[in-house]
Formats: structure tokens, sequence, C-alpha cells
């Protein structure tokens, strides 16, 4: 596999200050005040979305956490609850949760490196776009099964392109 001409090596470049870096080149809003912690602001086709990005040393675990506000009606946890377990049991790279007290829907994703693993920062900014995918691919999943007549398993068809009901 070709690299890019930046490498990041990640016992040499803190991963975090590669993403700020591609922060920078997007245009993406960013807060840094942490070394090991990055939160960047994208703007999706749906929502706004925060990316935390989360740089565990002694794990050499690399963490993301895209996130959204929702607020969906309390008698619709259930269903919403449902829904994120059918999404989860999809073939996506992570896994969704709902912080009901936060009122965010979290897509959380981990890269864990060995000590030879090197990441190009196109790898990177493509692992951070895929996030975004990801949450925005089942956004109107969520949306259906929190406010439309729609089963949770029939919600799922928003996010594989399948029609079902009517609109």
């Amino acid at each position: 596999m070709a690299r890019a001409k930046s490498i990041i090596f990640l016992d040499e470049t803190h991963p975090i200050d590669a993403l700020e870096i591609i922060a920078h080149e997007e245009n993406w809003k960013f807060v840094r005040e942490e070394d090991n912690e990055i939160i960047v602001s994208i703007d999706g086709g749906w929502k706004k979305y925060t990316v935390i990005a989360r740089w565990d040393v002694s794990r050499n675990l690399f963490k993301t956490i895209c996130t959204f506000e929702m607020m969906p009606p309390r008698k619709r946890l259930v269903k919403l609850y449902e829904t994120i377990n059918l999404v989860n049991c999809s073939d996506i790279d992570g896994s969704f949760t709902y912080d009901y007290g936060e009122q965010l829907m979290n897509y959380n994703t981990n890269i864990l490196f060995s000590d030879e693993l090197i990441i190009s920062n196109t790898e990177l900014r493509d692992w951070i776009k895929s996030s975004i995918e990801t949450t925005e691919k089942f956004y109107p999943t969520f949306q259906k099964s929190c406010w439309g007549e729609v089963m949770p398993k029939d919600a799922m068809s928003a996010a594989f392109g399948k029609i079902a009901g009517h609109a």
C-alpha cells in the first residue's frame, strides 16, 4: 500500500498534533486544552457534529467520539435503544450510545496501535471523515425511530437505501 508523503510516526509525532494540523487544513473549528485531547466541530449534511479525539499513551489507543445533540421524546426511548442495538449489530466499525442526561448521540471508534504502526495524515483524515459519514448515514434512522411511526427494524431502511412506507 502506497503511503502519503506526510507520514505520522507515532513514536515521533503526537497523534493529536497531527489531527490539529488536519483541522487547520480542513478549516474545522477546534479546541485543544489538553495535550492528549482535541475537540473538533464539523458541519455535516444533517447536523453539526463534535468529534472528541483522545490519545491514551499507556494503551497506544486513539479514540474518537462523534456526537450530535438529540432530544427524543421520553416515551420513544425504548424504540431508540432498540434501534441503537440494531445499528450496532449491523456492519459498522464502531458503536452508537445515547446519553440521555447530556442528550447526545455518540458514535465511538478506536484504533489500537502497535509500536511499529504508522498512519498517514490522509488515513487519519479519512478515519475522522468516516466517523462523520457513519453518523450521517444513521441520523435518519434514529429520527424515523424517535419521531416517525416507524418500527426500529423498518427505520434501518433509511441507512441502507431500502424504501419502506411512505413519505
